[in-house]
């Protein structure tokens, strides 16, 4: 695959597809930006679809004729751009024949964290990666927002069903690398202007949507799947002690870094998970929770951090926005692929004005927490998008945003040097290597699992919301059964069962009783 070209894959198509998903050789196609590549090259990249502009058309064929003797050779145009190096006395002629191909913009993954990123960075050992997820931090400058590695994808339709992929999905291509001026913005989002961009493309072969970006083969997923008991227990221990020792918000931390969207129908979205953790000490503010950000972080596969702070709100660019001038959509901040565990810091907060740009950020945060949906800025209308973003709010007082679920976090008397206690979790985490795979794995694909509810369970759970309806009308309603249904599926999945039943329904209900009650 190493000599392939776009010339040798249209004379061998069949073939050449056949060496290529034969088992392990798909992995062996070296990544875009590994290394220097010369244009040309068979290569792979996994991105996150950020655009879809326009089709454009290209002659199917064209000859390059020796002008001296009219001699010519007819080469193949699909999977290039641009023609074969022209001796003197050689001119192109195209043919008549028009093609279509289809442009899709590929950025970088939003919010990967450095562990799961691909061969490039397996070589950092785990104090390297976890030293880079405490530096990481939101890009505040709207320049800095834009990613440089931006990557145009040429699918054919021929070979390629396009309509079975949306934006923010996730991908892997294979293809040929090409270069191209394509049509951009220039960064400035006053102006708008439109300016020419030489950028890297791709000629696509074979595309695939990736829903799991850790590799788990039958046997892993197997393994996770019998010991879930123990590893939750591993992962308590955890975040109990990054908590400060509050063992109680840590259960509900756990549901939240294991929920998933099922199901979901119009302005359904069961499994969503939304948590605010207030009651953040005074006087430690951002020192802890960029740590407790950071320990997420070098768990979950991806995750994004925002400071809500005014001057945040007011100057981020949180909404994708139509720019008609490059005929472009431009990202923002909160353009994210499934499944990025999005952390919010209210913890210094001050008081002030949000100006119109401000109001707007903040309403998307408020739809994505409330709806799982944004609305993307077309300038003359708003589009919805759906998303599935799990929020964590990190409050002193109640959050200014919604929640599906908010807890009072209560420290461990004991855990008051906190500097101390997030190290000893790091130290940890460390130390244990293959437990932190582990759990890793765990948290990514716990909730995948196939779950049932049995009738019996439900005639329970039917009869125990009809008395605490009984006694507590006013305050208990619909969304509380709801609540209670997504918190015992995770409760049970978490702990390796796929299957509700008396025991899980009882801890729900524990949990929930336990929670209220330190909130009031």
């Amino acid at each position: 695959m190493d000599t392939w070209t776009a010339d040798i894959w249209n004379d061998n198509e069949e073939e050449c597809k056949r060496i290529l998903n034969e088992p392990g050789n798909w992995e062996k196609v070296p990544f875009l930006f590994d290394e220097n590549l010369a244009l040309g090259t068979f290569v792979r990249f996994k991105g996150m679809i950020q655009d879809m502009l326009n089709p454009e058309y290209y002659s199917s064929n064209y000859k390059i004729v020796n002008s001296e003797n009219d001699e010519f050779i007819l080469h193949q145009a699909k999977y290039q751009s641009s023609t074969k190096n022209l001796q003197p006395g050689e001119e192109v002629i195209f043919g008549d024949t028009l093609m279509e191909r289809q442009i899709v913009a590929c950025i970088p993954i939003p919010g990967l964290n450095e562990w799961a990123e691909d061969e490039a960075n397996t070589n950092k050992n785990a104090e390297v990666q976890l030293e880079e997820n405490v530096n990481k931090r939101i890009r505040l400058d709207p320049v800095c927002q834009k990613h440089s590695k931006e990557i145009f994808i040429f699918v054919y339709p021929e070979d390629i069903n396009i309509s079975e992929f949306k934006l923010n999905q996730v991908v892997e291509v294979v293809g040929f690398l090409d270069q191209r001026s394509i049509q951009g913005d220039n960064g400035d989002l006053e102006e708008q202007s439109s300016i020419a961009k030489e950028t890297h493309c791709i000629h696509a072969v074979q595309l695939k949507q990736l829903k799991n970006l850790i590799p788990v083969n039958e046997e892993m997923y197997k393994s996770i799947w019998d010991d879930a008991s123990n590893i939750q227990s591993e992962l308590k221990l955890v975040l109990t002690q990054a908590l400060l020792g509050d063992s109680l918000a840590a259960e509900y931390l756990l549901l939240y870094l294991v929920s998933a969207i099922y199901n979901r129908q119009h302005n359904l979205v069961p499994g969503k998970f939304s948590l605010n953790i207030r009651g953040i000490p005074n006087g430690v503010g951002q020192n802890y929770t960029k740590h407790l950000y950071s320990l997420i972080s070098y768990l979950v596969v991806k995750s994004e951090y925002i400071p809500i702070q005014i001057h945040t709100l007011n100057n981020m660019d949180l909404i994708p926005r139509k720019c008609y001038t490059s005929n472009r959509l431009l990202k923002g901040f909160l353009q994210l692929s499934d499944r990025t565990h999005l952390v919010l810091d209210e913890t210094d907060l001050q008081p002030g004005n949000l100006d119109s740009k401000g109001l707007l950020n903040f309403e998307a945060l408020k739809n994505i927490i409330s709806n799982q949906q944004m609305k993307y800025d077309f300038t003359y209308y708003g589009m919805d998008y759906e998303t599935e973003i799990p929020t964590l709010t990190l409050s002193i007082g109640k959050s200014l945003l919604p929640c599906d679920i908010d807890i009072v976090l209560k420290p461990d008397p004991s855990c008051s040097d906190i500097e101390e206690t997030l190290n000893s979790v790091h130290c940890y985490l460390n130390s244990q290597l293959p437990l932190l795979d582990k759990l890793r794995k765990y948290i990514a694909i716990i909730s995948t699992f196939p779950f049932v509810y049995k009738q019996d369970i439900l005639n329970v759970i039917e009869n125990d919301y009809v008395e605490m309806r009984k006694a507590d009308a006013k305050n208990v309603t619909g969304d509380d059964l709801h609540r209670y249904m997504m918190i015992s599926k995770l409760v049970a999945l978490s702990s390796g069962k796929n299957e509700f039943d008396d025991e899980v329904w009882e801890i729900t209900k524990s949990l929930e009783n336990q929670r209220k009650l330190r909130n009031n």
